[in-house]
């Protein structure tokens, strides 16, 4: 008896619906016939592994990849398929670090650390600017952005997404910029 061939993931097209499960290994489109692959933390976290790959790769390969970034993405990402599960793994201890992120106010410019150590503060509390860089900026990221952002550091740009995000060194509070 023949089996289906899996879907492959394409950029733009949701493929089928599935749910969010925590080690599962997605398939991420950056090109006609280039992909990309993740591994499915808790809470909307995705490891965005280091590797772009023309055909799929074997399970055990991609899951010895180090982590290239880790976004947190819409649930629709993987709800509706614009990333294929290809398969599951047990999730490294990395993948499954919850990692600090930053925040900056977009009104006072003030600079906030984000993890959930500061749950009963509303998850986040004041930071200085050396606490804050080289963080990522805790934001919900599409399916398309990531995809950019892999295919940008892919060909060795910066991505416009990134950028956006970054810390806005101008406008970061005297008090706290500590670094100079």
């Amino acid at each position: 008896m023949d089996k289906k061939k899996p879907p492959t993931a394409q950029r733009g097209i949701p493929t089928r619906r599935q749910r969010w499960q925590v080690g599962a290994i997605v398939e991420i489109p950056i090109g006609e016939n280039c992909w990309a692959y993740g591994q499915l933390g808790e809470e909307y976290v995705v490891a965005v592994l280091d590797g772009f790959f023309s055909a799929r790769p074997f399970i055990e390969d991609v899951t010895q990849l180090p982590i290239l970034f880790k976004s947190i993405v819409y649930r629709d990402v993987v709800s509706k398929g614009y990333w294929v599960r290809i398969g599951r793994a047990e999730p490294r201890s990395d993948v499954l670090q919850e990692d600090y992120c930053f925040k900056q106010d977009q009104f006072t410019g003030a600079l906030s650390l984000y993890h959930s150590d500061f749950s009963e503060q509303g998850w986040e509390k004041p930071a200085l600017l050396s606490e804050c860089l080289g963080l990522e900026c805790v934001a919900v990221w599409e399916a398309g952005h990531v995809e950019d952002r892999i295919i940008a550091t892919r060909d060795g740009l910066k991505c416009r997404w990134v950028s956006s995000l970054a810390i806005d060194l101008s406008r970061v509070p005297a008090h706290q910029n500590d670094v100079h």
